[in-house]
């Protein structure tokens, strides 16, 4: 009888193989977190938790001897809020969520803890969080992939080699979301749903007003880009970038 567990996946190990795994010298653990918002009518609410949760396991795959933490679903979503299914974490709450896992995880002998986000609004209270820690929650360093603008940054320019221009690549639910979606879980996406939302330049102070004033006063459909462009070849390419990004950042600090 063979056992579905992954010898990197913490969640589906039990707790003697963590052990074993701690005292064989897997000190390091990989957390993902996502979100549970809109995302435009043609993508599912899951969308960030189900890319951040792929993400995670082809990053781990990369890094020999980090375990695979599991995904916190439900990240800071507050600028989507007016959209039905939305849910959110006020931003304390998030951080408070993500400061415990770390702590529980030094408390057993993990020294490294990095955590990488599929929604773009985790990525300032993450930031927040690491400031305020100092890099070290408990027992473990702390190291959260934080930066928004290097995140989107790897998706335009994946979009930019096919002629895909910034504004339509997106900064939500647009063409690098859908792409990427369609690689993964084609099932889900309603291409006959897709249209056009706000295609101006997401620039300081665009993003500012999508936080303060939420996405419904830059698209009333929720999308930030354009996503009739989007295809699974590119979702693909858009993915391997963005974990050759992460990979090479938790590599450096390891």
């Amino acid at each position: 009888m063979t056992h579905p567990a992954s010898p990197s996946s913490l969640p589906l190990l039990a707790w003697p193989d963590v052990r074993l795994a701690i005292t064989a010298g897997r000190r390091s653990a990989l957390i993902a977190v996502g979100a549970i918002e809109q995302h435009g009518p043609h993508l599912p609410l899951a969308t960030d938790t189900l890319i951040a949760s792929e993400t995670a396991r082809r990053v781990a795959e990369r890094m020999p001897g980090v375990l695979l933490g599991p995904t916190l679903p439900v990240g800071v979503s507050t600028h989507h809020a007016s959209f039905p299914g939305t849910l959110s974490l006020p931003e304390r709450v998030f951080q408070d969520q993500v400061s415990a896992c770390v702590a529980s995880l030094g408390a057993h002998g993990i020294e490294r803890v990095f955590v990488l986000s599929g929604h773009g609004g985790n990525f300032g209270p993450l930031a927040r969080l690491e400031t305020e820690s100092g890099g070290r929650i408990g027992g473990a360093t702390f190291v959260p992939f934080a930066d928004l603008d290097a995140f989107v940054g790897v998706f335009h320019s994946v979009s930019a080699q096919d002629g895909i221009s910034a504004p339509d690549s997106g900064a939500h639910a647009g063409e690098w979301e859908t792409s990427i979606m369609l690689a993964l879980h084609p099932e889900l996406v309603r291409m006959e749903r897709a249209e056009v939302g706000f295609l101006g330049a997401f620039d300081p102070e665009i993003a500012d007003r999508l936080f303060a004033e939420g996405t419904a006063s830059l698209a009333a459909n929720g999308v930030l880009g354009d996503p009739t462009s989007a295809t699974a070849e590119r979702g693909e390419r858009h993915l391997t970038a963005w974990v050759d990004t992460l990979t090479n950042y938790f590599t450096e600090r390891s």
